[in-house]
């Protein structure tokens, strides 16, 4: 059955968090394949739903620059709110750095740049991200960065309080010293603690604030206690120790930033990441009414059925590259999502569920099983909270099958690391490249 939430034909599950899942969508009347995070409305009503926050979703809804994920529109039902939002298909940009362990600098710089140019764009329109992670950052089919949630953070509950009560069971690992400290903040300079956490972590693979206790971890982060391996070079440490500063106020700017001798290293200009506006702004888009820019939608489906789960006969084998690297799809006209969390086994299905329901047993990792639809339900608590995840099969051709992990919840390094763990354990099921 198919369920439509207006125009939008609704598919499978392309990742799910605290505030909702995200499905891949189809628009039937272009064509377009989009994402589609579903909230539960009731939820989103208890928070702090205020003027800026109405300001900040008509503001997204214009812009359009190359490195942020576009917000194309916002509907409601009565129960539900719907975000559509450009599909982008390359996958996180930390699944890239799991697979290279670190990036060299000039490979960091550029996406360094990238994040900078979209951070700053949005600043300029007056709007601040509040909660740069690395489940935010994502690749277009070009391998350019795109930034998620922006301007949405506050629609989340990622307020000034709503903020610390988040970080203590999410990752806290990238919030600025003043916003711990539970006192007013500027959130366009808390985002540039964030982007210099981020570059740390594309160079060296690790975090620079990481201890196993939140209070010692929170100390650290307050008085800006790390250290540098010792491949970063002098110029990378000399960016990072004026944007790494406990005091806002001694913080580099963006614009000091884009000034500094290594981010212009190689050559940068403007021109590079360029950015265009759309849309007026008119007094139509910011009305009195929150919901001003959510149009209200009826959902539709087919056979009256609540959202089914992905099953195997939902994904059909459409591009073969690399060996054995296969791509499962929604259906034919869907756009795969690269995720690296995955691989490929000629070992006969119920026996690789077998295998996986065994490994988890004897690491006494809580887990629900579905022989059904061949999926394992993950719970895990690791050194930075809870994390969950979902282990599906799919039999993808006769004789071959696709395991594909998939993150839920928790801290996206802390369930990268969980799965480098885990993987080995399995390796006599993945199937050789």
């Amino acid at each position: 059955m198919v369920k439509k939430v207006g125009k939008y034909e609704i598919g499978r599950t392309l990742g799910e968090g605290t505030f909702g899942k995200v499905k891949f969508a189809v628009n039937t009347e272009t064509n377009e394949r989009v994402a589609i995070k579903i909230l539960d409305k009731e939820k989103i009503q208890k928070q702090n739903m205020g003027e800026q926050i109405k300001k900040e979703i008509a503001v997204m809804k214009m812009v359009k620059q190359r490195h942020v994920v576009n917000l194309l529109e916002v509907l409601a039902s009565r129960t539900k709110i719907f975000i559509v939002l450009e599909l982008v298909t390359g996958g996180e940009l930390f699944d890239k750095i799991v697979t290279a362990g670190r990036f060299d600098e000039p490979t960091a710089r550029k996406y360094f740049r990238q994040l900078v140019s979209g951070v700053e764009y949005c600043h300029r329109q007056g709007v601040c991200h509040r909660d740069l992670k690395p489940e935010n950052l994502l690749l277009d089919e070009q391998a350019m960065l795109k930034i998620s949630d922006f301007g949405l953070s506050a629609l989340y509950g990622s307020d000034h309080n709503s903020t610390l009560l988040h970080t203590t069971c999410g990752t806290p690992n990238y919030v600025a010293p003043e916003v711990l400290a539970d006192k007013g903040y500027d959130g366009f300079m808390a985002d540039v603690w964030s982007c210099g956490v981020i570059l740390y972590v594309l160079l060296a693979g690790f975090l620079p604030f990481d201890e196993p206790s939140m209070s010692a971890l929170f100390r650290k982060i307050i008085k800006a206690e790390f250290s540098y391996p010792s491949w970063f070079s002098p110029g990378v440490k000399d960016i990072l120790n004026k944007i790494l500063v406990p005091s806002p106020e001694k913080r580099y700017t963006m614009a000091q930033i884009k000034e500094s001798d290594w981010f212009l290293e190689g050559g940068y200009t403007e021109e590079d990441e360029s950015e265009v506006l759309l849309g007026t702004g008119g007094d139509d888009e910011t009305g009195p009414d929150i919901m001003d820019s959510v149009e209200e939608e009826e959902i539709k489906q087919e056979g009256g059925k609540a959202f089914n789960p992905a099953t195997m006969n939902a994904f059909e084998l459409i591009t073969m590259c690399g060996g054995l690297d296969l791509t499962p799809m929604v259906d034919q006209q869907s756009t795969s999502i690269k995720r690296f969390t995955r691989f490929n086994s000629q070992v006969p299905p119920a026996m690789i569920l077998a295998k996986v329901r065994e490994v988890l047993t004897a690491e006494g990792i809580e887990h629900k099983v579905s022989e059904r639809n061949f999926k394992v339900k993950v719970t895990h608590t690791s050194e930075r909270g809870q994390l969950t995840c979902t282990v599906q099969i799919f039999s993808i051709a006769p004789g071959l099958s696709l395991v594909d992990w998939r993150r839920g919840q928790g801290d996206v390094m802390a369930y990268l690391k969980f799965f480098q763990e885990i993987k080995p354990k399995l390796a006599d099921l993945i199937a050789p490249s």
